[in-house]
């Protein structure tokens, strides 16, 4: 008797055949699927600085704004605030980090000179990554790279302008891209359209709320830092508002930078950016911050240290970054099939 063929092996050696093949051919879908993500990346982040923006240009439309002049006002306001930026405060930062960076092999001696650490190392460091700096401007030079580098900057511009276009489209089109997204949500159930309004909100509150601490925390610590006399005033200020999006260990960073310069300068300095680590975290994380966030996005403190620190191990600075919001994505989606999870979960221990 001939033996019937065993469909359901065959279907199994076809599939792990089929993985055999994408892992031989790992490096050509792998360069692929990078060349995709590399043209429709300008529109994921445009299609982002747009819907961060459009809680503005909803509130200026209530207030009986017209749409067209409503997106022209925010279009200029971020020109403004680029084009200020850009001709008072970054000539100031870059001299502030360039004194910073000069006098790090100074602070690196006064510190092991004051309290006896050995800093030997920390000096070995800053020898060998200037001099990597160096030689490597001069090899950019001597090699007639310089082209490439301009053909870079000329690139990265392109992309700037690109993303800054597409991002008024997206925020003129953004009330009709949301109805769409709406009835189709409905019509696959009210359900999907709860979770993902529920998602919605969540996010916006988390942007908005962030995007307010941020400019909070630079105005706050840059006057401080100034009024104290501290001559990084600006680096610090800067420092602030960027590592907000690092929660908890952020702030830490900055005040330690800020400590270790001042110790450096004079007692008196070090005691005043002292007091001002020791007391003004405190503001922020028990007064500001709730007032900010509200009762939304609430997080436990241990899930957020976890959440973040896995972030940074699997993506570095983008897994920190977007750590917290995915971790509120998937907080809200757990939250709405909660109760589905628990009578699955009744359904496996009962067969058990």
């Amino acid at each position: 008797m001939k033996k019937s063929i065993n469909y359901r092996y065959l279907n199994v050696l076809l599939i792990l055949g089929i993985f055999y093949l994408l892992f031989l051919m790992k490096n050509l879908w792998i360069g692929v699927f990078l060349k995709i993500f590399g043209i429709i990346l300008p529109f994921i982040i445009a299609f982002c600085i747009s819907y961060v923006l459009y809680p503005f240009l909803k509130f200026l439309i209530s207030k009986k704004i017209p749409k067209t002049l409503s997106i022209f006002i925010i279009v200029i306001l971020i020109i403004l605030i680029v084009g200020l930026t850009t001709y008072y405060a970054v000539p100031l930062f870059i001299n502030q980090l360039i004194n910073l960076l000069s006098s790090l092999g100074e602070i690196s001696t006064d510190l092991a000179t004051k309290y006896g650490v050995d800093t030997k190392f920390i000096n070995d460091t800053i020898n060998q990554y200037s001099t990597k700096i160096i030689s490597g401007i001069g090899e950019v030079i001597s090699s007639g790279s310089f082209i490439g580098i301009l053909s870079k900057s000329v690139d990265y511009l392109s992309k700037i302008v690109i993303i800054s276009i597409v991002s008024i489209y997206f925020l003129a089109d953004m009330s009709n891209i949301r109805s769409k997204i709406k009835k189709y949500l409905i019509k696959k159930g009210t359900k999907k359209y709860h979770l993902v309004a529920n998602i919605d909100k969540e996010i916006t509150s988390y942007l908005k709320g962030l995007g307010i601490f941020m400019i909070i925390q630079f105005f706050e610590y840059t006057i401080l830092f100034l009024i104290i006399g501290h001559p990084n005033f600006l680096l610090l200020g800067v420092l602030a508002c960027i590592t907000t999006v690092i929660p908890y260990f952020g702030g830490i960073i900055t005040n330690l930078i800020a400590l270790i310069i001042a110790s450096v300068i004079s007692p008196k300095l070090f005691v005043l950016t002292l007091i001002i680590t020791l007391v003004f975290p405190n503001i922020d994380g028990y007064i500001i911050s709730p007032k900010i966030y509200g009762k939304t996005n609430q997080i436990p403190p241990l899930l957020t240290i976890f959440v973040v620190f896995a972030g940074g191990a699997l993506l570095g600075f983008t897994g920190i970054v977007i750590a917290v919001p995915l971790t509120i994505i998937i907080m809200s989606i757990i939250k709405s099939y909660k109760s589905e999870i628990k009578v699955h979960i009744k359904k496996v221990k009962g067969k058990m």
